[in-house]
Protein backbone atom coordinates (compact mmCIF):
# COMPACT_ATOMS: atom_id res chain seq x y z
CA UNK A 1 0.00 0.00 0.00
CA UNK A 2 1.28 3.72 -0.54
CA UNK A 3 0.43 6.91 1.16
CA UNK A 4 1.20 10.37 0.96
CA UNK A 5 2.70 12.40 4.02
CA UNK A 6 1.32 15.52 2.29
CA UNK A 7 2.67 17.85 5.05
CA UNK A 8 5.68 18.94 2.77
CA UNK A 9 5.16 21.63 0.34
CA UNK A 10 6.70 19.47 -2.49
CA UNK A 11 4.14 17.06 -2.01
CA UNK A 12 1.76 18.51 -5.38
CA UNK A 13 1.10 15.71 -7.60
CA UNK A 14 2.68 12.91 -5.89
CA UNK A 15 -0.86 10.95 -5.29
CA UNK A 16 -1.59 11.85 -8.74
CA UNK A 17 2.04 9.52 -10.28
CA UNK A 18 0.65 7.37 -7.49
CA UNK A 19 -2.62 6.58 -8.99
CA UNK A 20 -1.73 7.04 -12.58
CA UNK A 21 0.88 3.89 -11.56
CA UNK A 22 -2.38 1.42 -10.73
CA UNK A 23 -1.41 0.99 -6.77
CA UNK A 24 -3.32 1.29 -3.92
CA UNK A 25 -3.69 4.68 -1.95
CA UNK A 26 -4.24 4.42 1.52
CA UNK A 27 -4.68 8.26 3.45
CA UNK A 28 -2.10 9.51 5.85
CA UNK A 29 -5.31 10.19 8.21
CA UNK A 30 -6.16 6.46 7.97
CA UNK A 31 -2.44 5.53 8.93
CA UNK A 32 -2.71 8.43 11.79
CA UNK A 33 -5.75 6.85 13.12
CA UNK A 34 -4.45 3.00 13.29
CA UNK A 35 -7.01 2.28 10.49
CA UNK A 36 -4.47 0.80 8.53
CA UNK A 37 -2.74 -2.66 9.17
CA UNK A 38 1.00 -2.78 8.00
CA UNK A 39 4.48 -4.44 8.94
CA UNK A 40 6.61 -2.21 7.49
CA UNK A 41 7.19 1.42 6.14
CA UNK A 42 9.46 2.14 3.24
CA UNK A 43 10.00 5.89 2.49
CA UNK A 44 11.81 7.95 -0.05
CA UNK A 45 11.88 10.70 2.43
CA UNK A 46 13.54 11.28 5.99
CA UNK A 47 10.70 14.24 6.84
CA UNK A 48 8.12 12.21 7.25
CA UNK A 49 5.80 12.34 10.95
CA UNK A 50 7.36 9.40 12.50
CA UNK A 51 5.22 9.47 15.36
CA UNK A 52 2.42 8.52 13.29
CA UNK A 53 3.52 5.22 12.12
CA UNK A 54 3.58 1.99 14.51
CA UNK A 55 6.22 0.56 12.30
CA UNK A 56 9.94 0.22 11.61
CA UNK A 57 10.74 2.42 8.85
CA UNK A 58 13.51 2.09 6.35
CA UNK A 59 14.51 5.22 5.23
CA UNK A 60 15.71 4.68 1.25
CA UNK A 61 17.83 7.61 -0.10
CA UNK A 62 16.34 9.89 -2.79
CA UNK A 63 19.75 11.40 -3.68
CA UNK A 64 23.28 9.99 -3.40
CA UNK A 65 24.50 10.31 -0.02
CA UNK A 66 24.28 13.31 2.84
CA UNK A 67 25.82 15.79 1.01
CA UNK A 68 23.86 19.23 1.61
CA UNK A 69 22.36 21.04 4.24
CA UNK A 70 18.61 22.25 3.82
CA UNK A 71 15.85 24.49 6.36
CA UNK A 72 14.78 22.19 9.15
CA UNK A 73 10.76 22.03 8.93
CA UNK A 74 11.20 21.54 12.98
CA UNK A 75 13.10 24.46 13.65
CA UNK A 76 15.70 27.29 13.00
CA UNK A 77 18.63 26.59 11.42
CA UNK A 78 19.52 23.52 8.95
CA UNK A 79 19.82 19.81 9.03
CA UNK A 80 21.62 17.31 7.40
CA UNK A 81 19.57 15.84 3.98
CA UNK A 82 18.70 12.42 4.33
CA UNK A 83 19.34 11.91 7.49
CA UNK A 84 16.11 11.32 9.91
CA UNK A 85 15.46 12.80 13.55
CA UNK A 86 17.97 11.60 16.38
CA UNK A 87 15.29 10.80 18.52
CA UNK A 88 13.87 8.34 15.72
CA UNK A 89 17.02 6.72 15.44
CA UNK A 90 17.79 6.19 19.04
CA UNK A 91 14.67 4.95 19.73
CA UNK A 92 15.34 2.01 17.00
CA UNK A 93 12.31 3.40 14.40
CA UNK A 94 14.28 3.45 11.44
CA UNK A 95 16.74 2.01 9.19
CA UNK A 96 18.55 4.34 6.49
CA UNK A 97 19.87 2.67 3.40
CA UNK A 98 23.36 3.79 2.24
CA UNK A 99 24.96 3.57 -1.30
CA UNK A 100 28.70 3.58 0.28
CA UNK A 101 31.01 2.55 3.64
CA UNK A 102 32.02 6.16 4.09
CA UNK A 103 28.40 7.19 4.40
CA UNK A 104 28.38 5.68 7.46
CA UNK A 105 31.40 6.98 9.06
CA UNK A 106 30.29 10.23 7.99
CA UNK A 107 26.87 9.83 9.88
CA UNK A 108 28.95 8.24 12.68
CA UNK A 109 30.62 11.51 12.81
CA UNK A 110 27.62 14.20 12.23
CA UNK A 111 25.45 12.03 14.15
CA UNK A 112 26.32 9.29 16.86
CA UNK A 113 22.93 8.11 17.04
CA UNK A 114 23.19 6.79 13.69
CA UNK A 115 25.39 3.82 14.17
CA UNK A 116 23.56 0.45 14.34
CA UNK A 117 20.85 2.31 12.54
CA UNK A 118 22.00 2.11 9.13
CA UNK A 119 22.38 -0.22 5.86
CA UNK A 120 25.14 -0.18 2.97
CA UNK A 121 23.43 -1.48 0.18
CA UNK A 122 24.82 0.05 -3.04
CA UNK A 123 22.87 2.09 -5.27
CA UNK A 124 20.25 0.09 -7.55
CA UNK A 125 20.32 3.11 -9.79
CA UNK A 126 24.13 3.20 -10.95
CA UNK A 127 23.21 -0.75 -11.47
CA UNK A 128 20.54 0.15 -14.48
CA UNK A 129 22.16 2.77 -15.73
CA UNK A 130 25.12 0.76 -16.61
CA UNK A 131 23.28 -1.90 -17.83
CA UNK A 132 21.14 0.20 -19.95
CA UNK A 133 24.44 1.81 -21.88
CA UNK A 134 23.52 -0.53 -25.16
CA UNK A 135 20.53 1.18 -25.64
CA UNK A 136 22.13 4.64 -26.06
CA UNK A 137 21.90 4.54 -29.90
CA UNK A 138 18.15 4.46 -29.49
CA UNK A 139 17.59 6.73 -26.86
CA UNK A 140 19.57 9.45 -28.82
CA UNK A 141 16.88 8.57 -31.99
CA UNK A 142 13.79 8.68 -29.28
CA UNK A 143 15.19 12.52 -28.30
CA UNK A 144 15.86 13.01 -32.35
CA UNK A 145 19.30 13.68 -31.28
CA UNK A 146 20.76 12.29 -35.11
CA UNK A 147 24.56 13.46 -35.30
CA UNK A 148 24.14 16.41 -32.99
CA UNK A 149 26.20 17.26 -29.56
CA UNK A 150 23.69 16.44 -27.30
CA UNK A 151 24.04 18.86 -24.23
CA UNK A 152 21.97 17.88 -20.74
CA UNK A 153 21.30 19.97 -18.01
CA UNK A 154 20.32 18.95 -14.47
CA UNK A 155 19.07 20.88 -11.93
CA UNK A 156 18.22 20.35 -8.45
CA UNK A 157 16.41 22.64 -6.44
CA UNK A 158 16.33 25.81 -4.28
CA UNK A 159 18.33 29.35 -5.21
CA UNK A 160 21.95 27.56 -5.04
CA UNK A 161 20.90 25.32 -8.33
CA UNK A 162 21.55 25.37 -11.75
CA UNK A 163 17.59 27.31 -11.96
CA UNK A 164 18.41 28.95 -9.15
CA UNK A 165 21.70 30.71 -10.09
CA UNK A 166 21.23 30.89 -13.76
CA UNK A 167 17.64 30.74 -14.95
CA UNK A 168 18.34 31.93 -18.79
CA UNK A 169 20.93 29.21 -19.68
CA UNK A 170 18.94 27.29 -21.10
CA UNK A 171 17.57 29.40 -23.41
CA UNK A 172 21.16 31.25 -23.80
CA UNK A 173 22.31 28.07 -25.30
CA UNK A 174 19.92 27.82 -27.27
CA UNK A 175 20.94 31.00 -28.80
CA UNK A 176 24.40 30.44 -29.13
CA UNK A 177 24.44 26.96 -30.37
CA UNK A 178 23.40 26.21 -33.85
CA UNK A 179 20.53 24.07 -34.05
CA UNK A 180 21.62 21.73 -36.50
CA UNK A 181 24.96 20.84 -34.59
CA UNK A 182 24.11 20.99 -30.83
CA UNK A 183 20.45 19.68 -28.58
CA UNK A 184 20.11 21.24 -25.67
CA UNK A 185 17.95 19.01 -22.65
CA UNK A 186 16.80 19.80 -19.55
CA UNK A 187 16.26 18.20 -16.58
CA UNK A 188 14.43 19.51 -13.71
CA UNK A 189 14.47 18.13 -9.91
CA UNK A 190 10.53 17.15 -9.08
CA UNK A 191 10.16 20.01 -6.24
CA UNK A 192 10.28 22.49 -8.47
CA UNK A 193 7.43 21.01 -10.59
CA UNK A 194 5.84 20.15 -7.76
CA UNK A 195 5.88 24.00 -6.06
CA UNK A 196 5.59 25.65 -9.03
CA UNK A 197 3.18 23.66 -11.28
CA UNK A 198 3.65 22.22 -14.42
CA UNK A 199 1.98 25.61 -16.18
CA UNK A 200 4.55 27.64 -14.89
CA UNK A 201 7.66 25.69 -15.65
CA UNK A 202 6.24 25.56 -19.24
CA UNK A 203 5.82 29.50 -19.46
CA UNK A 204 9.24 30.03 -17.82
CA UNK A 205 10.83 28.02 -21.05
CA UNK A 206 8.69 29.04 -24.02
CA UNK A 207 10.58 30.50 -25.67
CA UNK A 208 13.60 27.79 -25.47
CA UNK A 209 10.59 25.15 -26.09
CA UNK A 210 10.14 26.74 -29.39
CA UNK A 211 13.64 26.88 -29.89
CA UNK A 212 13.70 22.95 -29.77
CA UNK A 213 14.64 22.88 -26.07
CA UNK A 214 13.80 19.15 -24.49
CA UNK A 215 12.66 19.16 -21.16
CA UNK A 216 11.89 16.32 -19.65
CA UNK A 217 9.46 15.30 -17.24
CA UNK A 218 9.89 15.25 -13.73
CA UNK A 219 9.88 11.79 -13.38
CA UNK A 220 11.30 9.99 -16.10
CA UNK A 221 13.84 10.43 -18.86
CA UNK A 222 16.95 11.93 -17.22
CA UNK A 223 18.29 8.33 -16.97
CA UNK A 224 18.17 8.42 -20.56
CA UNK A 225 19.36 11.49 -21.39
CA UNK A 226 22.53 10.94 -18.67
CA UNK A 227 23.61 8.00 -20.73
CA UNK A 228 22.59 10.00 -24.40
CA UNK A 229 24.75 13.30 -23.60
CA UNK A 230 27.63 14.33 -25.29
CA UNK A 231 28.46 16.29 -22.26
CA UNK A 232 26.52 17.84 -19.10
CA UNK A 233 25.81 20.66 -16.94
CA UNK A 234 24.75 19.98 -13.38
CA UNK A 235 24.96 21.69 -10.13
CA UNK A 236 25.56 20.02 -6.61
CA UNK A 237 22.55 18.05 -7.01
CA UNK A 238 23.37 13.90 -7.48
CA UNK A 239 22.63 13.75 -11.54
CA UNK A 240 26.65 15.32 -11.47
CA UNK A 241 27.55 12.27 -9.91
CA UNK A 242 25.50 10.16 -11.96
CA UNK A 243 27.08 11.83 -15.16
CA UNK A 244 30.60 11.21 -13.38
CA UNK A 245 29.95 7.75 -12.98
CA UNK A 246 28.93 7.71 -16.55
CA UNK A 247 32.55 9.17 -17.60
CA UNK A 248 30.99 12.40 -18.97
CA UNK A 249 32.37 16.00 -19.71
CA UNK A 250 31.24 18.11 -16.86
CA UNK A 251 30.53 21.73 -16.38
CA UNK A 252 29.13 22.93 -13.37
CA UNK A 253 27.00 26.25 -12.91
CA UNK A 254 28.91 27.14 -8.99
CA UNK A 255 29.48 26.03 -5.56
CA UNK A 256 26.81 25.84 -2.83
CA UNK A 257 26.39 27.00 0.37
CA UNK A 258 24.41 24.11 1.17
CA UNK A 259 27.12 21.95 0.26
CA UNK A 260 28.61 19.75 2.69
CA UNK A 261 32.53 20.28 2.51
CA UNK A 262 34.59 17.56 1.90
CA UNK A 263 31.61 15.12 0.26
CA UNK A 264 31.85 13.96 -3.18
CA UNK A 265 29.92 16.72 -4.66
CA UNK A 266 32.14 19.29 -3.26
CA UNK A 267 34.51 17.43 -4.67
CA UNK A 268 33.27 16.51 -7.59
CA UNK A 269 32.33 20.90 -8.26
CA UNK A 270 36.26 21.07 -7.71
CA UNK A 271 37.63 18.71 -10.11
CA UNK A 272 35.49 20.92 -13.08
CA UNK A 273 35.28 24.27 -14.38
CA UNK A 274 32.67 26.41 -13.37
CA UNK A 275 30.33 27.89 -16.52
CA UNK A 276 31.44 31.39 -17.28
CA UNK A 277 28.88 33.75 -18.38
CA UNK A 278 31.16 36.43 -19.31
CA UNK A 279 32.39 34.13 -22.22
CA UNK A 280 30.68 32.63 -25.17
CA UNK A 281 29.61 29.51 -23.94
CA UNK A 282 29.70 27.33 -27.35
CA UNK A 283 33.76 27.72 -26.89
CA UNK A 284 33.42 26.34 -23.09
CA UNK A 285 31.37 23.44 -23.98
CA UNK A 286 33.68 22.52 -27.22
CA UNK A 287 37.24 23.13 -24.71
CA UNK A 288 35.20 21.01 -22.17
CA UNK A 289 34.71 17.97 -24.24
CA UNK A 290 38.17 18.49 -25.95
CA UNK A 291 40.10 18.14 -22.75
CA UNK A 292 37.96 15.48 -21.04
CA UNK A 293 39.72 12.28 -20.48
CA UNK A 294 37.82 9.12 -19.67
CA UNK A 295 38.29 8.06 -16.18
CA UNK A 296 39.23 11.40 -14.29
CA UNK A 297 36.39 10.83 -12.35
CA UNK A 298 36.77 7.68 -10.49
CA UNK A 299 38.21 8.67 -7.37
CA UNK A 300 35.06 10.68 -6.56
CA UNK A 301 32.48 8.07 -7.65
CA UNK A 302 34.59 5.37 -5.95
CA UNK A 303 33.49 7.31 -2.81
CA UNK A 304 30.03 6.95 -3.81
CA UNK A 305 29.02 3.75 -5.38
CA UNK A 306 29.90 0.31 -3.68
CA UNK A 307 28.35 -3.04 -4.09
CA UNK A 308 26.45 -1.66 -7.24
CA UNK A 309 26.29 -5.59 -9.00
CA UNK A 310 24.60 -6.55 -5.86
CA UNK A 311 22.57 -3.33 -4.60
CA UNK A 312 19.12 -4.32 -5.43
CA UNK A 313 19.69 -8.28 -3.96
CA UNK A 314 20.93 -6.05 -1.04
CA UNK A 315 17.95 -4.10 -0.70
CA UNK A 316 15.27 -7.11 -1.29
CA UNK A 317 17.55 -8.91 1.74
CA UNK A 318 17.13 -5.86 4.25
CA UNK A 319 13.57 -5.84 3.84
CA UNK A 320 12.60 -9.68 4.11
CA UNK A 321 15.15 -9.31 7.01
CA UNK A 322 12.91 -6.18 9.05
CA UNK A 323 10.18 -8.64 7.93
CA UNK A 324 10.92 -11.95 9.29
CA UNK A 325 10.25 -13.41 6.17
CA UNK A 326 13.50 -15.46 4.41
CA UNK A 327 14.64 -13.87 0.63
CA UNK A 328 13.64 -15.58 -1.90
CA UNK A 329 16.24 -17.83 -3.53
CA UNK A 330 16.06 -16.46 -7.14
CA UNK A 331 18.51 -13.67 -8.68
CA UNK A 332 16.41 -10.48 -9.11
CA UNK A 333 16.50 -9.83 -12.84
CA UNK A 334 17.43 -5.98 -13.91
CA UNK A 335 15.58 -4.03 -15.91
CA UNK A 336 17.00 -1.19 -18.27
CA UNK A 337 15.40 1.92 -18.57
CA UNK A 338 12.71 2.24 -21.51
CA UNK A 339 12.96 4.52 -24.37
CA UNK A 340 11.71 7.59 -23.57
CA UNK A 341 8.80 9.31 -25.36
CA UNK A 342 9.69 13.13 -25.21
CA UNK A 343 7.34 16.41 -26.05
CA UNK A 344 9.54 17.58 -29.46
CA UNK A 345 8.65 20.81 -30.44
CA UNK A 346 8.89 21.12 -34.34
CA UNK A 347 11.33 23.91 -34.86
CA UNK A 348 9.32 26.67 -36.76
CA UNK A 349 11.86 29.33 -37.63
CA UNK A 350 15.41 30.29 -38.25
CA UNK A 351 18.18 32.76 -38.36
CA UNK A 352 20.52 31.84 -40.73
CA UNK A 353 24.10 33.12 -41.70
CA UNK A 354 23.86 34.94 -45.16
CA UNK A 355 26.66 33.47 -46.99
CA UNK A 356 27.46 32.92 -50.77
CA UNK A 357 28.09 29.89 -52.85
CA UNK A 358 31.79 28.34 -52.48
CA UNK A 359 32.62 25.72 -54.94
CA UNK A 360 29.42 24.31 -55.62
CA UNK A 361 28.11 24.55 -51.51
CA UNK A 362 26.44 26.17 -49.50
CA UNK A 363 27.03 25.55 -45.79
CA UNK A 364 24.35 27.29 -43.74
CA UNK A 365 24.77 28.12 -39.80
CA UNK A 366 21.09 28.44 -38.04
CA UNK A 367 19.88 29.44 -34.91
CA UNK A 368 16.75 29.08 -33.34
CA UNK A 369 14.81 32.36 -33.85
CA UNK A 370 12.56 31.73 -30.80
CA UNK A 371 15.58 32.82 -28.67
CA UNK A 372 16.37 35.64 -30.79
CA UNK A 373 20.13 34.66 -31.11
CA UNK A 374 22.15 37.52 -31.21
CA UNK A 375 24.87 36.96 -34.32
CA UNK A 376 27.03 40.02 -33.63
CA UNK A 377 26.49 41.95 -36.79
CA UNK A 378 26.82 39.72 -39.03
CA UNK A 379 24.67 39.34 -41.90
CA UNK A 380 21.42 37.19 -41.40
CA UNK A 381 18.02 35.87 -42.48
CA UNK A 382 15.11 35.09 -41.06
CA UNK A 383 12.97 31.53 -42.46
CA UNK A 384 10.17 30.68 -41.13
CA UNK A 385 7.33 28.18 -41.43
CA UNK A 386 4.27 29.04 -42.30
CA UNK A 387 2.79 27.94 -38.76
CA UNK A 388 5.14 30.32 -36.50
CA UNK A 389 3.06 31.59 -34.10
CA UNK A 390 5.73 34.84 -33.50
CA UNK A 391 3.93 37.57 -35.40
CA UNK A 392 7.53 39.13 -35.31
CA UNK A 393 9.62 36.65 -36.24
CA UNK A 394 7.04 36.25 -39.26
CA UNK A 395 7.70 40.25 -39.59
CA UNK A 396 11.45 39.45 -39.72
CA UNK A 397 11.23 36.60 -42.39
CA UNK A 398 12.97 37.11 -45.57
CA UNK A 399 11.63 33.59 -46.66
CA UNK A 400 8.35 31.76 -45.66
CA UNK A 401 8.08 28.40 -46.10
CA UNK A 402 5.64 25.56 -46.27
CA UNK A 403 7.03 21.70 -45.94
CA UNK A 404 4.14 20.01 -46.45
CA UNK A 405 4.04 19.06 -50.44
CA UNK A 406 1.73 20.71 -53.03
CA UNK A 407 1.10 19.68 -56.84
CA UNK A 408 2.59 22.22 -58.70
CA UNK A 409 -0.16 24.70 -59.43
CA UNK A 410 -1.17 24.82 -56.09
CA UNK A 411 2.12 25.60 -55.47
CA UNK A 412 2.43 28.48 -57.59
CA UNK A 413 -0.67 29.69 -55.37
CA UNK A 414 0.46 29.39 -52.52
CA UNK A 415 3.56 31.05 -53.23
CA UNK A 416 2.06 33.88 -54.49
CA UNK A 417 -0.44 34.28 -51.87
CA UNK A 418 2.57 34.28 -49.14
CA UNK A 419 4.36 36.68 -50.62
CA UNK A 420 1.13 39.37 -50.82
CA UNK A 421 0.08 38.13 -46.74
CA UNK A 422 4.23 39.03 -45.71
CA UNK A 423 4.99 42.25 -47.27
CA UNK A 424 8.22 42.23 -45.10
CA UNK A 425 9.58 38.46 -47.12
CA UNK A 426 11.30 38.34 -50.29
CA UNK A 427 10.96 34.65 -51.10
CA UNK A 428 8.05 32.18 -50.51
CA UNK A 429 8.94 28.19 -51.30
CA UNK A 430 6.56 25.27 -50.69
CA UNK A 431 7.97 21.62 -51.21
CA UNK A 432 6.05 19.34 -53.83
CA UNK A 433 6.03 16.22 -54.16
CA UNK A 434 9.54 15.79 -56.40
CA UNK A 435 10.94 19.29 -54.96
CA UNK A 436 9.95 22.26 -54.06
CA UNK A 437 8.82 26.06 -56.34
CA UNK A 438 10.07 29.48 -55.15
CA UNK A 439 9.45 32.51 -56.09
CA UNK A 440 10.87 35.89 -55.53
CA UNK A 441 9.09 39.40 -54.96
CA UNK A 442 8.90 40.26 -58.36
CA UNK A 443 7.58 37.10 -59.75
CA UNK A 444 10.75 35.02 -60.58
CA UNK A 445 9.94 31.38 -60.22
CA UNK A 446 12.09 29.29 -59.04
CA UNK A 447 12.01 25.63 -59.78
CA UNK A 448 13.80 23.14 -57.32
CA UNK A 449 14.73 19.60 -57.46
CA UNK A 450 15.81 18.11 -54.19
CA UNK A 451 15.08 14.92 -52.45
CA UNK A 452 13.40 14.47 -49.48
CA UNK A 453 11.54 18.19 -49.66
CA UNK A 454 9.74 17.93 -46.26
CA UNK A 455 12.90 17.65 -44.58
CA UNK A 456 15.45 19.84 -47.25
CA UNK A 457 12.68 22.75 -47.44
CA UNK A 458 13.86 25.25 -44.93
CA UNK A 459 17.85 24.72 -46.38
CA UNK A 460 15.96 25.15 -50.17
CA UNK A 461 14.95 29.26 -48.96
CA UNK A 462 17.96 29.91 -47.58
CA UNK A 463 20.08 28.92 -50.93
CA UNK A 464 16.87 30.93 -52.86
CA UNK A 465 17.80 33.80 -51.03
CA UNK A 466 21.44 34.00 -50.68
CA UNK A 467 21.89 33.62 -54.49
CA UNK A 468 19.06 36.44 -54.63
CA UNK A 469 20.72 38.44 -52.62
CA UNK A 470 24.03 37.87 -54.33
CA UNK A 471 22.59 38.64 -57.64
CA UNK A 472 23.66 35.30 -59.02
CA UNK A 473 20.34 34.13 -60.61
CA UNK A 474 22.33 30.77 -62.58
CA UNK A 475 20.21 27.26 -63.03
CA UNK A 476 23.00 25.48 -61.12
CA UNK A 477 23.15 22.55 -58.48
CA UNK A 478 24.23 23.79 -55.06
CA UNK A 479 25.37 21.42 -51.96
CA UNK A 480 23.57 22.20 -49.28
CA UNK A 481 25.17 22.03 -45.97
CA UNK A 482 23.77 22.01 -42.46
CA UNK A 483 25.54 20.28 -39.51
CA UNK A 484 26.84 17.12 -40.23
CA UNK A 485 24.19 16.39 -43.30
CA UNK A 486 24.08 17.53 -46.95
CA UNK A 487 22.08 17.26 -50.18
CA UNK A 488 22.17 18.62 -53.50
CA UNK A 489 19.56 21.21 -54.73
CA UNK A 490 19.04 21.82 -58.65
CA UNK A 491 18.14 25.58 -59.13
CA UNK A 492 15.78 26.73 -62.34
CA UNK A 493 15.42 30.24 -62.46
CA UNK A 494 12.76 32.00 -64.54
CA UNK A 495 10.91 28.68 -64.78
CA UNK A 496 8.02 28.53 -66.42
CA UNK A 497 4.70 26.59 -64.28
CA UNK A 498 3.13 25.44 -67.49
CA UNK A 499 6.06 23.27 -67.79
CA UNK A 500 6.61 19.91 -66.27
CA UNK A 501 5.93 19.50 -62.72
CA UNK A 502 8.87 19.33 -60.25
Amino acid sequence: MFTVNDTSAFSGGVEDVLRQAGVRLVSWQDVQTNQVAYDLVLSASENIDFQDVTKHTVVLPHGLGFNKFVPDSNGGGTRLAGLPPEWVLRADKATVVLSHPEQRQQLSTACPASEGRTEIVGDPTLARLLASLGLRDRYREAFGTKGRTLVVLTSTWRRDSLLGKWQSLPSRLMAELPADLYQVCLAVHPNVWSFYGPAQILWWFSSALDAGLLLLPPDSGWQAALIAADQVITDHGSLGLFAAALDKPILHTGASAEIVVGTPPDELLSETSELDRNTPLREQLDHCRSVHRPGRFHHVTDRVFAHTSEADTNLRNLIYRRLSLTPPSDALSLHRFPLPEPDLRAVTSYVVDTVGVEDGALSLTRYPAAVRPDRNGRATHVVADETERDVKILERAAAIVRDRPLDVSEAHQWVTSALASHPGARVAITATARGGLAVVRGGVVVQIGMADSHRWVFGAASVVYCCWLSGDLRDRQVLVCVGSESTSVTLTWNFAVGEAAP
